[in-house]
C-alpha cells in the first residue's frame, strides 16, 4: 500500500514512505491515509478524509503525517468471501446474545442485494487482519433511500474509528450510486452503535417495512450531505 496526502484547498499527492510524506507535508495542515498501489486519490476524497480527521481525531482512516497509523484498507467484497463470512457470523452471535427473545431480530443480506446499482458489501482490514464489515442496499419501497446494514467491528478493531470509517465509505459508495437518504435499524441494547450513528448525523425516524411495530427496533436516517 502507499500513502495519499491532501492539503487544502486542492493539493493531492501519493508517496511511498512516511519520510517522503513528512518532507512533502512539512509545516502544512493536511491529512494522510493508506491507499492501494493502483488507486488514484481525488480532491473530493481528500476533503472527506480531512473532515473525518477533524471530527474524530487521528485514526487509521485519516491521520497526520507526524502520526503514522497501521495500514487500513476498506474494499468491496462478496458474500462468498471466507473472511467476511466469519465477520458476519460473529455479528450474528453478538446480536443473538443481546436479543435472545424469539423473533427479536430481523436481518438478511443476499447476493442480489449487493450487485452494482443495488448495494455493496465492504470489509475493513487493519494490517492485513479482517476487523470489520458493513453493507448498504437500496430500499425498494422508499425510492432514493438505502439501508445501512450488517455493520460489525471485531474486538481487535474497536476503539480505532473503524466503524465510523466503514460508515463513511458506505455513504460515499451509496452517494456515487445516487442514494439521497440513508436509513438503518438497530436495537436499544447497542448503545455504542447508537453513539456512532448519532455522531454521524443520523436521527430517529419512522420505521419502514419489516420494522414497523417492533418494540426492539430503533430506526434512524440522514439525508445525503451535498458539497
Amino acid at each position: 500500500m502507499k500513502l495519499a496526502w491532501f492539503a487544502t484547498p486542492d493539493e493531492v499527492a501519493v508517496v511511498d514512505s512516511q519520510d517522503a510524506l513528512r518532507e512533502l507535508a512539512a509545516d502544512r495542515s493536511c491529512v494522510a491515509w493508506w491507499i492501494a498501489n493502483r488507486h488514484e486519490p481525488t480532491v473530493a476524497e481528500g476533503r472527506d478524509r480531512l473532515g473525518f480527521l477533524h471530527r474524530h481525531g487521528v485514526s487509521p482512516y485519516a491521520f497526520t503525517p507526524a502520526d503514522l497509523q497501521p495500514e487500513l484498507s476498506i474494499e468491496r467484497v462478496w458474500l462468498d468471501n471466507v473472511d467476511v463470512q466469519l465477520l458476519i457470523s460473529q455479528l450474528n452471535l453478538d446480536l443473538y446474545s443481546r436479543y435472545p427473545e424469539p423473533d427479536a431480530l430481523v436481518f438478511s443480506l443476499e447476493s442480489a442485494d449487493i450487485v452494482e446499482g443495488v448495494g455493496a458489501l465492504l470489509m475493513a482490514e487493519l494490517d492485513g487482519e479482517p476487523v470489520g464489515c458493513g453493507a448498504y442496499r437500496v430500499i425498494d419501497e422508499l425510492p432514493g433511500s438505502a439501508e445501512i446494514k450488517r455493520m460489525y467491528v471485531t474486538l481487535a478493531g474497536r476503539g480505532k474509528k473503524i466503524g465510523s470509517a466503514l460508515l463513511a465509505e458506505l455513504e460515499r459508495a451509496g452517494a456515487a450510486a445516487g442514494v439521497q437518504r440513508f436509513a438503518l435499524e438497530m436495537g436499544p441494547r447497542q448503545p455504542e452503535a447508537q453513539r456512532m450513528f448519532d455522531a454521524a448525523g443520523y436521527a430517529v425516524c419512522e420505521p419502514w417495512g419489516p420494522f414497523v411495530g417492533r418494540d426492539l427496533s430503533i430506526c434512524m436516517a440522514k439525508l445525503r450531505s451535498t458539497p
